[in-house]
C-alpha cells in the first residue's frame, strides 16, 4: 500500500520515487494558490519561458511561467510586485519546490526594489558615489586585506589567482559572514579592523547568489563604513549582473572575485616593463637637468665676459658657485631617488631574477662621469674667471694710480683736468692719489 512506502527497509524509496510522492502530495493537498510578492532572480529563456523567485522579507519561492500561459505577453522585471496564480508542485529531478504559474498580474514596485532605489538616491545626494571622493587603487600593492567568508568559494578562486600572478603579495583574510542576521555587523567589524592594519588595499567580496543572499551588501551601515575607510577599497560582490550599494560606494568595483584578484595582481612581465620605463624616464630627467644647467652656466659666463666692474665679477663668480652647488645637489638627489626606487623594487621582486645589476652599475658609472665632468668644467671656468679678473685689474685706473700717477678734477664741475689751459688762478682743484685726495687752489696758470 502507498502508506507503507518508505516505512521500512524492505519498502525503501529511491530519491526519484520520494520526489514524485512529494509532488503528488503537494499538488493534492495545496493545489492552486494565489501569491503576492516581489520578483527576483528573473531569467527569460530563449524558449520564451520565464523563471524567477517570488519573495517577501522572510522567504522566497521559485516560480516557472511557461510560454503557453503567457498569452497576454505580460512583461515584468526584478523588483516588480506580482500577484500570481499557479499550482504548488515539486520539480522531481532536483527535488525543488516551485509554483507553476498560470496567471500574472503586476501590483506595483516591490518593497526591496523600492528600498534599494530610495537608499541609492539618498547616498548619491550625500556624495557617496562621487568620483572625486574615491581613492586611487595603487598600481602595485604589497599588502592586501580581504574581507569575506573563509568558507566561500570566492576566497579559493582569489588565492589561486594571487598565487599564480604574485606569490610575494602579503595577504590577510578577515572572516565575516556574507549573509544572515550577523553578516552586517561582522562585515563592518572586519572592514574597520583591516583599515587600521596598514594594508595598501582592502577587498570586500563574496561569490554569486540570489538577490536575497546579496541583500546584506545594500545595508546603509556598510555603505557608511566603506565611505569613511582610510584605506582604498575594492568591492567584488556576486557576478557581473549583480550590482549592490557596496559596489557603488567602494573606490573601485570588479565584476567577479576572480576579476578583482586579476586587477590587484599585475603579472611579473608588466612589473618588469614598468621598471624599464621608470629607468628610461629617470635617465631622460637627468639629461634634461644637465642640459638646462649647462645652458645656464653658458649664459652666466657670457654675461661675466661682458661685465667690467669688480662687483659684477664677484657676483657672477658667486652665481657660478651657487649654480654648481645646486647642480651637484640635484644630481645627488636624482641618484639617491634612483637608488631608493631600485632598492624598493628589487626587494619586492627578490625571488625573481631580473637583470638589474648591470643597469645599476651603468647608472653609478655614468653618475661618477657626470660628477667628474662637472668638476672639470667648474675648474676650467674658475681659472678663466681668474685670468679675466687679473686683466681687468691691470687695466683699471686704480692700478695706474698705484704706480705714482694722479688724477686732477675741477672741484666745482668734476671735469677731468688734462692741461693748464683748463684752469685759472683762484680755481679749486681736487687731486686723486692712490690713497686719498688733495684739494688745492691755483695761484697762477
Amino acid at each position: 500500500m502507498q502508506n507503507n512506502k518508505g516505512k521500512s527497509p524492505e519498502n525503501a524509496l529511491t530519491p526519484n520515487k520520494l520526489n514524485k510522492l512529494a509532488r503528488v502530495t503537494l499538488e493534492n493537498q495545496i493545489g492552486n494558490v494565489w501569491l503576492i510578492g516581489e520578483v527576483s532572480d528573473l531569467y527569460l529563456a530563449p524558449s520564451g519561458h520565464a523563471y524567477f523567485s517570488l519573495k517577501d522579507s522572510q522567504s522566497s519561492v521559485k516560480c516557472t511561467f511557461f510560454k503557453q500561459y503567457n498569452f497576454k505577453q505580460t512583461a515584468f522585471e526584478n523588483g516588480d510586485s506580482l500577484l500570481i496564480f499557479g499550482q504548488a508542485t515539486l520539480y522531481a529531478e532536483r527535488g525543488t519546490f516551485q509554483i507553476k504559474v498560470e496567471r500574472v498580474e503586476k501590483s506595483g514596485v516591490g518593497d526591496m526594489a523600492k528600498a534599494f532605489a530610495e537608499l541609492k538616491v539618498k547616498l548619491e545626494a550625500l556624495g557617496y558615489f562621487s568620483a572625486d571622493k574615491k581613492q586611487k587603487i595603487p598600481t602595485i600593492i604589497n599588502s592586501l586585506g580581504i574581507v569575506t567568508s573563509k568558507s566561500s568559494a570566492a576566497i579559493t578562486d582569489i588565492l589561486n589567482v594571487i598565487k599564480r600572478r604574485n606569490p610575494l603579495l602579503n595577504v590577510k583574510i578577515y572572516h565575516a559572514s556574507v549573509q544572515g542576521d550577523k553578516a552586517t555587523e561582522e562585515i563592518i567589524d572586519a572592514l574597520l579592523t583591516a583599515d587600521i592594519n596598514n594594508h595598501d588595499v582592502i577587498l570586500l567580496t563574496r561569490g554569486g547568489g540570489s538577490e536575497e543572499d546579496l541583500w546584506t551588501f545594500n545595508d546603509v551601515s556598510i555603505a557608511q563604513t566603506l565611505f569613511n575607510l582610510a584605506t582604498p577599497c575594492m568591492a567584488a560582490i556576486g557576478h557581473e549582473r549583480d550590482t549592490s550599494i557596496a559596489d557603488m560606494v567602494a573606490d573601485f568595483t570588479a565584476i567577479t572575485p576572480t576579476a578583482a584578484a586579476e586587477l590587484l595582481t599585475p603579472d611579473l612581465a608588466q612589473i618588469k616593463l614598468r621598471i624599464s620605463h621608470s629607468l628610461t624616464s629617470i635617465k631622460k630627467l637627468i639629461n634634461n637637468k644637465l642640459n638646462s644647467y649647462n645652458q645656464q652656466l653658458d649664459i652666466s659666463y657670457h654675461k661675466l665676459e661682458k661685465s667690467h666692474p669688480k662687483n659684477k665679477i664677484s657676483n657672477e663668480k658667486q652665481l657660478i658657485n651657487n649654480k654648481y652647488t645646486k647642480l651637484k645637489q640635484a644630481i645627488e638627489q636624482c641618484l639617491q631617488k634612483i637608488d631608493t626606487k631600485l632598492i624598493m623594487q628589487l626587494s619586492n621582486l627578490k625571488h625573481y631574477n631580473f637583470d638589474l645589476t648591470n643597469k645599476k652599475t651603468t647608472i653609478n658609472y655614468q653618475s661618477s662621469n657626470i660628477a667628474n665632468l662637472m668638476a672639470t668644467i667648474y675648474k676650467n671656468k674658475r681659472s678663466k674667471l681668474q685670468t679675466i679678473s687679473q686683466s681687468i685689474h691691470t687695466l683699471s685706473p686704480l692700478a695706474t694710480l698705484s704706480r705714482g700717477y694722479s688724477i686732477t678734477l675741477n672741484k666745482n664741475t668734476g671735469q677731468l683736468v688734462t692741461n693748464t689751459q683748463q684752469v685759472d688762478a683762484g680755481m679749486i682743484i681736487e687731486t686723486q692719489l692712490e690713497q686719498g685726495k688733495i684739494v688745492s687752489q691755483v695761484l697762477e696758470s
